[in-house]
């Protein structure tokens, strides 16, 4: 189900490969570039590119090399190769099979249309998808552009402080504040935690400057905190992120609180393919050291490259789309030795 993009690429290798040339639209060949194809004959061109079920693959009728084009690409050109798998992924979670993904959303909706949370504490609070459109906290969230899904799940209090000691009595006092309220969820939809932003619609950057949170544990058992668990599927590739709201654009996306969580991670994701999305601030000492400790923990790590100038991710969605940003990461995830050499370029201290 590849053709097309195998088709694309093979004509990007083709200028590398000895007397290539097309003989059918399915059939291409060119000297062999694993045994040399014949030394006396330099026509002799017996490396064949051929189609099989809409994928492209390779032999050589001189020393019987065989395989798919994929992992012939693979093995030639490590470049070439890197986008191409780019592009494949990007074409799985988008134009290759769009009945599959209608039934994954239809499959999340479902998910989500079942989803009640129980804490008598949130039956007080609107939901921001209760608001009308003219309300501070409907105009926040939507100018921080979160996604409409996740309204449900989101909530706002008129008067954060006597709520909080509702949720804890044993927290201090902060007076009468109009807070976002993001609550955080165990596998049985029970509120466990919550975090209240303040907020600020003097504008867009601004609000995102001047902004703080309050966290407070309705079960004090917990010792770290992660947002998302209860929606992540951790037997796929998990992005980890800082901020509660920043994982609510990329799919598969929880955040952690707080940099204990460095030192402990979750058990519904200690076997999980985790990818860190620190924020990008170079500048930030402590960004720096939590990556340079990620990195010694052999844990992948995303190094946003130079052309990105956003803090995070909630900044980039203002001139971004999701896949956009989603691709950036994946194309910038590394680990090991190449981790250690990238962050020392990117940081800034």
């Amino acid at each position: 189900m590849t053709r097309h993009l195998d088709l694309k690429y093979i004509n990007m290798l083709s200028s590398k490969l000895e007397r290539f040339a097309w003989r059918k639209r399915n059939l291409a060949t060119c000297r062999c570039p694993v045994c040399g194809d014949s030394k006396k004959k330099k026509s002799k061109t017996r490396f064949y590119f051929y189609e099989s079920k809409e994928s492209f693959y390779v032999k050589c009728h001189n020393c019987g090399y065989a395989s798919s084009f994929y992992n012939f690409l693979k093995s030639t050109d490590a470049l070439l190769f890197r986008d191409y798998s780019s592009e494949r992924y990007l074409d799985k979670m988008s134009a290759k099979n769009q009945g599959e993904e209608q039934e994954m959303i239809g499959l999340f909706k479902k998910v989500f249309s079942k989803f009640e949370p129980k804490d008598e504490h949130l039956k007080e609070l609107p939901k921001i998808s209760e608001l009308p459109e003219n309300h501070v906290a409907r105009q926040f969230v939507e100018l921080r552009r979160i996604p409409r899904k996740h309204y449900d799940i989101l909530y706002y209090c008129e008067d954060f402080g006597n709520w909080m000691k509702q949720v804890d009595p044993e927290s201090s006092g902060i007076g009468k504040e109009k807070r976002l309220v993001i609550p955080f969820f165990n596998k049985h939809n029970q509120m466990v935690a919550a975090q209240g932003r303040v907020l600020n619609m003097k504008g867009e950057m601004n609000a995102r400057k001047t902004a703080r949170y309050i966290t407070i544990k309705a079960d004090k058992s917990i010792d770290r905190l992660w947002y998302g668990l209860w929606r992540c599927d951790p037997k796929k590739k998990v992005y980890v992120v800082e901020g509660p709201l920043d994982s609510l654009f990329i799919p598969n996306t929880v955040a952690m609180v707080g940099a204990a969580a460095l030192n402990e991670i979750h058990p519904r994701l200690e076997n999980s393919d985790l990818v860190f999305v620190l924020d990008n601030e170079p500048r930030n000492e402590q960004i720096v050291k939590y990556n340079e400790k990620l990195i010694e923990d052999g844990r992948k790590v995303c190094i946003w490259p130079d052309h990105i100038t956003h803090k995070d991710i909630n900044d980039m969605i203002y001139t971004m789309s999701v896949d956009e940003i989603q691709e950036i990461i994946d194309k910038n995830t590394f680990s090991g030795l190449e981790a250690k050499l990238r962050i020392r370029k990117w940081s800034k201290v």
